[in-house]
């Protein structure tokens, strides 16, 4: 897909029925943080895709996804404190 503007991209992004991932390049690390913010997605790696830290929770949005797998947020669902 082509955009002419990030507000476009996120846009066209967003309007999908799916959130499992998404991708940011940039030069900018400031317009990283501010369209990241604006993304609906489980996971979003920035200047990098496909990239995995086993600690860290990985899970989607929409019809992507319930909930969390890996890291803390993932065992959440198996552990009862109390």
């Amino acid at each position: 897909m082509t955009f002419r503007t990030p507000s476009e991209a996120v846009q066209k992004a967003n309007d999908t029925c799916y959130g499992l991932s998404a991708g940011i390049w940039t030069d900018k690390g400031s317009r990283i943080f501010k369209i990241a913010s604006q993304l609906k997605a489980g996971v979003i790696w920035a200047n990098t895709y496909n990239q995995f830290d086993p600690a860290s929770p990985f899970g989607g949005y929409k019809e992507s996804g319930f909930g969390r797998e890996g890291g803390r947020q993932g065992l959440a669902a198996y552990v009862k404190l109390g």
